[in-house]
Order: C-alpha cells, then structure tokens, then sequence
C-alpha cells in the first residue's frame, strides 16, 4: 500500500499533461499540416544531467509515450527519485551510479553506469550523450541507439554513431554505457489508420487528386500523373536534395579523419 502512494506521489510531482496544438501557431494558423487528433499524454521529466554521485535502484520501467525508448524510475540513496532513459539488459532492481566522480578501483563501470568520458574505457558502447559539458544529453537518445568510443587524447573522446558520423567532444560530457533499450522498436508495423490518429497524424492527400490551384500537380484529366519533377504544395523541388547540415565544424567527417592524423 505504500508503494501504491508512493508512486502516486511522484507521477504528480513529475508529470505535466500536454496540450495538443494541431500544428496551430499562435494565431490559429496551420504552420504544420497533416497534426490533429491524438490521445491525451503526459509529460515526465526526466534527468537528462546525471550528476548525483549516488548509487541508484530501479524501481518501476516505463513505456514514455513522447520517446521511443524505455525510462525507469530511479530511487537513488539520498531518498531523490527521477525518470532516465534506460539501457539494454536492465532489469527491476538493478543497481545504476550517476555522477561526474568514479573511483574506479572500487567497482568495475557496468551496463546503465552514467559518467564523463574520461572514466569511460576504450571501444565501449556510449548512449545518452552531452554534446557539451553540462548542457545535459542529446544525443542517441533514441531507442537502440549508440555509440563508439573509439580513441581519447589529453582533451577530447572521438566518438563513431551508427549513422557514420563522427565526433569529438570534451572528456568532460556526460555518457551512459550501454546501447538505449527498445531494441525492436524499428519493427512495429502500425497496421490501421486508426492507430496513426491515435498518435496524433491526420491522413495525406495526394497532390494529382487536388485542383491546380491548390497543388502543381493537380488538375487533369483522368488519373495520369503530369510529366513534372516533383513538387511540393509551394512549387519547391523536395525530391533529391541533401537533407543532412554540414556547416557545424564537428560534424565534419574530414575535420576529423585529419585530427586522427595528427
């Protein structure tokens, strides 16, 4: 019965509800088409910085409906609680560190163990990762993501991520070891239309089944499609173009295959 409180409590405390927008801005105005609808869904904050320097238990696994990996509840041993994204193989009652100190002589850095790079050994599997030191983690927070540590100098860890990129951060940002959990969540098949509503995306209408004035590819007699490069609503090409930014230094992949040379 206790339990039963206890967790009662801290849904209230941390949990918000959310309000859906229907891709509206402020005016009222559709700024993203094809949103409305949806269940009702709550918000749980979650530690996204990881510096307690405490010894935690997992208490309760969830399924957050706003990401695609598991969370836990965490009960660490000060008597704080929080929500984190979990690792693979983590099971109710297993032990997780969270911290920016380690001594390493006193217990080997196990699956779910959040610590700066610096404590983290070579060729390990890295998720939840800072970008910059203190900033909390965003990166490969997604369900059965990862990471390499592949080499480490005086300053910096270089990490390789499964889409190939590769980068170089500072020995002080905050890592999880493990890869994220959810490890099939790449293979559920929606199956009906009823389950996309649910999540909150109204059906698409295709561009040759509108009129010319509201589509480029509209009008027509028939169903044949126009002979025309594909267009989107506003006349801009949106087939064929690169969809990655490479104008950020660190996302460079030549910046960093000459560091390793140096």
């Amino acid at each position: 019965m206790i339990i039963y409180y206890f967790f009662n409590y801290i849904k209230k405390k941390l949990t918000k509800g959310l309000k859906h927008s229907g891709g509206r801005n402020f005016l009222g105005r559709v700024c993203i088409r094809g949103r409305g609808g949806g269940n009702k869904k709550l918000y749980r904050y979650i530690d996204f910085y990881r510096r307690l320097n405490q010894y935690g238990k997992v208490l309760k696994i969830f399924k957050d409906s706003n990401r695609t990996g598991r969370i836990a509840l965490i009960l660490y041993m000060s008597g704080l609680s929080n929500y984190i994204l979990i690792q693979k193989d983590i099971k109710l009652n297993s032990i997780i560190y969270s911290g920016s100190l380690y001594n390493e002589s006193l217990d080997l850095i196990s699956n779910g163990f959040s610590l700066p790079l610096k404590y983290m050994p070579l060729f390990s599997i890295l998720s939840n990762i800072e970008s910059n030191a203190g900033k909390g983690s965003n990166l490969a927070r997604a369900a059965s993501v990862s990471s390499l540590l592949m080499s480490k100098d005086k300053k910096y860890g270089y990490l390789k991520f499964n889409s190939g990129w590769q980068l170089k951060l500072s020995l002080n940002c905050i890592a999880s070891m493990g890869a994220i959990s959810a490890l099939y969540n790449k293979d559920i098949i929606i199956g009906k239309a009823g389950k996309n509503r649910a999540l909150g995306f109204k059906p698409k209408v295709r561009g040759v089944a509108k009129n010319p004035c509201d589509h480029p590819h509209g009008g027509g007699n028939g169903k044949k499609a126009k002979p025309m490069i594909p267009k989107n609503a506003w006349s801009t090409v949106f087939k064929w173009k690169h969809t990655k930014i490479t104008k950020l230094a660190n996302l460079n992949r030549r910046l960093y295959k000459t560091i390793i040379e140096k």
